[in-house]
């Protein structure tokens, strides 16, 4: 069954236990982890069983870095995390790099693409090794042009999936992300199928589900027509209002979608 989670950074309470009780009463199952240091987050979950839907982020550093110490770092804190969120039964969420990109001048790597590709394999190999043994999963996140520039699309992470050819590997479909990319937003999802490892929702704008103009329905048609069961996380650059307003309003609206889609099947 779908869980429906809500990153920890939107949820008010001065502790992940204050936060966890707010999003049960505001109608979610489980927390994002997004916080840093997420070591600390994922390991105050362990201890006091909070349900976690995927630790997003929260490691120094890149895959992809320019920085060789900072490459380094990435991967052994990307290890760390695995072993928490194998703990947890969850994954954590890797990105090649953010705020670097060939498309916006100065701010590339420093290297060409196929390097910056090779770079990027050569990093999740021996980390999908790991989430194999740990029992967690790698979840491979796609990002708009802006922020990087070696996986934009979902078909950028499955090839990237494929190359790995791990169980431990899946893709991330992140609505906000998907709305400047994808061509069809429901297709690229049909497509990626039982490769879709994970969902992150936010509307047109970055704000909650519903306060933009992404066509939900269709992306939930999407998620029901390949049987999606995996977990959904909102995932927002801020809210639109009053968390107490607008996070019961996003839990209702996210589950009267998945509702209907399934029905609709």
């Amino acid at each position: 069954m779908t869980r429906l989670g809500v990153q920890d950074r939107l949820v008010p309470g001065t502790t992940l236990r204050e936060k966890y009780a707010a999003a049960r009463r505001f109608g979610f199952d489980a927390l994002e982890l997004a916080e840093r240091p997420a070591f600390d987050e994922a390991r105050t979950a362990i201890r006091e069983k909070i349900p976690v839907t995927a630790i997003a982020g929260g490691y120094r550093g890149w895959l992809i870095d320019p920085d060789s110490e900072k490459i380094a770092a990435a991967r052994a804190d990307i290890v760390a995390l695995l072993d928490l969120a194998g703990e947890l039964g969850t994954g954590v969420v890797v990105v090649p790099i953010w705020g670097r990109t060939r498309n916006l001048p100065g701010i590339a790597t420093g290297r060409g693409r196929d390097e910056d590709e090779a770079l990027f394999l050569e990093g999740l190999r021996p980390l999908a090794e790991h989430a194999e043994r740990t029992g967690a999963r790698i979840l491979i996140e796609p990002l708009n042009r802006y922020q990087n520039d070696v996986c934009v699309t979902l078909a950028d992470a499955i090839r990237f999936r494929d190359a790995i050819d791990s169980p431990a590997v899946f893709v991330v479909g992140d609505t906000f992300h998907m709305n400047i990319e994808e061509a069809d937003m429901a297709a690229s999802l049909a497509e990626a199928g039982e490769k879709l490892g994970y969902v992150q929702m936010a509307d047109s704008q970055r704000f909650e589900p519903g306060a933009g103009h992404i066509d939900f329905p269709s992306i939930f048609s999407a998620l029901a027509g390949i049987g999606y069961e995996g977990d959904i996380g909102i995932e927002c650059a801020a809210l639109s209002g009053d968390p107490e307003v607008v996070l019961p309003r996003t839990a209702a609206l996210v589950r009267d979608l998945i509702r209907e889609s399934e029905l609709a099947v």
